[in-house]
Order: C-alpha cells, then sequence, then structure tokens
C-alpha cells in the first residue's frame, strides 16, 4: 500500500514537472516569449524581378528595402529588429505563389510585402487566410479589395478604379465623351478598361468599344485600326513596352488620338516617339516632387532623400521612376503601425492588427509621404489622392491631383471584411 502511495505521489510530481514544462514553453512560443523577445519580425517580398513587369517589381523593392532599412537602423519595430526576405516572382503568378508558400512555410514571414502584379495578390489571398499570414500589396486590379478579397490582405496604393475616376474627371473635361477601351487580355488589363467604362457611365462619358489583346502582343495595328472614327481619346490597359509599342504604332498607321494608358512607370518622354504629347496617365503619384501640394513636398524630399530618387523622379540608376514605387515603402510603414498600436507579437495577434488598422488615418510624414490617408475599415482600401500625367513639351508633367476625398463619393466599398 505504501509502495502504492509513494509511486503515486512520484507519478504526480513528474506529471507537475511536465505541466511546468509545457506551461514554460506555451510562454515561450507565445505572447509572453514575443513580448520581450528580441527575435526579428520576419518581412517577406514577392517582387517581379524578371520579366515583363520587372522595373514595378524593382522598383517596389527599392522602396520597401530603403523603408526597413531605415526603420532597423531606429530600432525596428517595437524594439525588434525586422528580417526581410525576398523572391522574385519573374512576372508569373504560378511561380509567385510557390515562392510565397515558402517565404511562410520556411521561411517564417510574419508577414508579406507583393508588388504590382495582380495575378500573384489575387491568388495568394486565399492562401493568406489559410496560412494566417497579413499580406500588403502594391497590385491594383479591383477584386483584391473587392469579391476576391479576404480580411488579411490590406492595399496601400490606390486601385484601378480609383485611377479611372482620376481620369475620367480629367478626360471630361479636356478631351472629349466619347472613349474606346483596349487592354491586354489578363486580371489587370480587363480592370482598367473595365473600371474606365463603370465610371465613364456615371458622368456622362461613353465607351464606344472595347478590345483585348494577347498578352505578349507585338502588332497592335489590327486593333488600333478598328478604333471608330467617333473616338476622342483611347484608354489603353497596358505598361510598360507594351505602351511604347502601342503609342508608337498608333502614329505610324495615322491615329491621332489621345491615349489614356494604364501605367507610364519608367517611361521617358523620348521613348513614346512622335506621338509623345497625346499620351495621358491616370496614376498613383506624382513623378516630379513639384507635381505635389507645398505641404506634402519635405516629407516627399525626405524620403526621396532616403530612397536615392532626385526631384524630377528618378532613382540613381536612371532606370526607375517615382510615380508607382512609392507603395513598398508604405507598405513597411502600415506594418509598423500595426504592429505598434495593436501591441502585435505573434500570429496570434493577427486579428488585434487587423482591428488597429481598419479605419485608420495617417497624416503627411515620412513614412506616408504620399500625404495623409485612411485605410478603409470594410475593404482594406487606403484612400489616397490619385494623379493625372502627361507627355508634354518633351517631359513627363503631373496635370491634376483628385483628392482621395473627392474619390469617395464615387468609390463605395464592395465588402465587408470585418463580417468574416
Amino acid at each position: 500500500m505504501e509502495k502504492r502511495v509513494r509511486g503515486s505521489a512520484t507519478a504526480i510530481r513528474i506529471a507537475l514537472v511536465f505541466l511546468a514544462v509545457a506551461v514554460g514553453m506555451s510562454c515561450m512560443w507565445g505572447t509572453g516569449y514575443a513580448a520581450s523577445s528580441k527575435d526579428p519580425i520576419v518581412i517577406g517580398g514577392v517582387y517581379d524581378l524578371t520579366g515583363a513587369l520587372s522595373t514595378h517589381g524593382k522598383g517596389g523593392l527599392l522602396t520597401a528595402k530603403a523603408g526597413i532599412d531605415r526603420l532597423n537602423k531606429a530600432g525596428g519595430i517595437a524594439g525588434r529588429p525586422i528580417k526581410f526576405i525576398v523572391e522574385d516572382s519573374a512576372t508569373d503568378p504560378a511561380t509567385g505563389l510557390r515562392k510565397l508558400r515558402k517565404l511562410i512555410l520556411k521561411d517564417k514571414a510574419e508577414f508579406i510585402l507583393i508588388g504590382v502584379n495582380s495575378g500573384v495578390a489575387v491568388g495568394a489571398i486565399p492562401l493568406a487566410k489559410e496560412l494566417n499570414t497579413i499580406i500588403f500589396t502594391e497590385a491594383t486590379a479591383r477584386d483584391i479589395t473587392g469579391k476576391k478579397g479576404n480580411r488579411y490582405v490590406f492595399r496601400a496604393i490606390g486601385d484601378a478604379q480609383m485611377a479611372a475616376i482620376a481620369m475620367a474627371r480629367v478626360a471630361g473635361k479636356e478631351l472629349g465623351k466619347n472613349a474606346y477601351g483596349l487592354g491586354a487580355d489578363y486580371e489587370w488589363g480587363h480592370s482598367v478598361v473595365g473600371m474606365a467604362e463603370d465610371v465613364f457611365g456615371k458622368i456622362g462619358l461613353k465607351m464606344v468599344g472595347k478590345a483585348f489583346s494577347p498578352v505578349g502582343t507585338l502588332d497592335f495595328v489590327p486593333y488600333l485600326s478598328k478604333v471608330p472614327k467617333q473616338t476622342d481619346f483611347i484608354v489603353a490597359g497596358y505598361f510598360t513596352s507594351d505602351v511604347l509599342k502601342l503609342v508608337n504604332q498608333a502614329w505610324e498607321i495615322g491615329l491621332r488620338k489621345p491615349i489614356f494608358v494604364g501605367s507610364i512607370h519608367s517611361i521617358r518622354y523620348k521613348d513614346l516617339g512622335p506621338g509623345a504629347d497625346l499620351v495621358w496617365c491616370g496614376t498613383y503619384g506624382s513623378r516630379s516632387l513639384s507635381g505635389y501640394p507645398e505641404d506634402v513636398r519635405p516629407a516627399q524630399k525626405a524620403y526621396r532623400d532616403v530612397v536615392g530618387l532626385d526631384d524630377a523622379g528618378w532613382d540613381k540608376s536612371g532606370e526607375l521612376s517615382a510615380e508607382y514605387i512609392w507603395a513598398g515603402w508604405e507598405g513597411v510603414s502600415w506594418i509598423k503601425k500595426g504592429v505598434e498600436d495593436s501591441g502585435w507579437k505573434s500570429r496570434d495577434d493577427n486579428l488585434k492588427f487587423m482591428k488597429a488598422l481598419e479605419g485608420t488615418t495617417v497624416k503627411t510624414s515620412i513614412e506616408f509621404p504620399t500625404g495623409g490617408k485612411t485605410m478603409r475599415a470594410e475593404d482594406h482600401q487606403a484612400i489616397t489622392d490619385m494623379y493625372v500625367l502627361k507627355a508634354e513639351k518633351g517631359q513627363i508633367v503631373t496635370k491634376a491631383r483628385v483628392a482621395g476625398a473627392d474619390i469617395l463619393p464615387s468609390y463605395p466599398a464592395l465588402v465587408d471584411f470585418r463580417k468574416e
């Protein structure tokens, strides 16, 4: 009997020891450990560093890395250093999603920055929820913060519809009422043309026709030759080399219509050829420092000095322009704000992080150098100012700024992720 009692007492002591160890391990890997830890916060980056979108990918990475380096020099986020691990999606959604899984599952990335590739961003949305990982993207297809989105994804930049609203306001006054849509036959190209058509109908403009060309099209003449005579201007859902081909081929066949392109990122005036002055763009920032409002310029100048961008809007290599790539920098700033405002320590606190940013308004600062903005609570879309640029007399100039507050009435949330 005595042996059984002693045995039971020993078993209880052993069980208590195991319980103590388990509790200790729980504290080590849970929020208690992270609260006092100097372990890094791991941020993963998925950028198109090769392929058709490489100039956008390199630009987004340039500013994101500069933002992280700046924070690390100042002590990191909430006293923890940042570890930044980057993968090349090679302008291929399948590759991008494979690299995303690697970052989360192998490298233990707790936050992810995704570049401009809408195919990668849309594919990443269900993975973000499945793998309990918060994503910030600079891709601009509308559905990312619409019917394909979820609470784990935030967009730090405007989208194709916001650009279309800005474009429509200027085009209706400057160019006429009849537009024709041309776009690349994939998510973003359809988004540019489709959002323009939707916005135009609400303000008295008309889309008189539209067409989509296969990705990789070299000859746009068959499409340009079908542009109706009554067309006042063309809305073109293309970027980089496709813009150059489209604009130059339009001039070659005698088509003298203004063309509103989806992006002129890293395109110089001279590359647009003799039809350069017909090119417009509704976009996400000013290329030149002077194109920003006076009260924004000091913060914008400070940011440019850190990143290595001149007042005209070019990086030191002369290959990357400024109007789009700031989203990497501000994505990092949103992560910092969410962590510090919510007290985030680990993935267990992701919901607290989300709630902290939902509906948050930030002011112009070096962390948000494109101006004050709000992270809309319902759909995690940053409501920010939009810009209209134009090729004119040898340079790319800012023709108009449309304030986020003025865009908002025409841009309701399509979803409410807080109900998830």
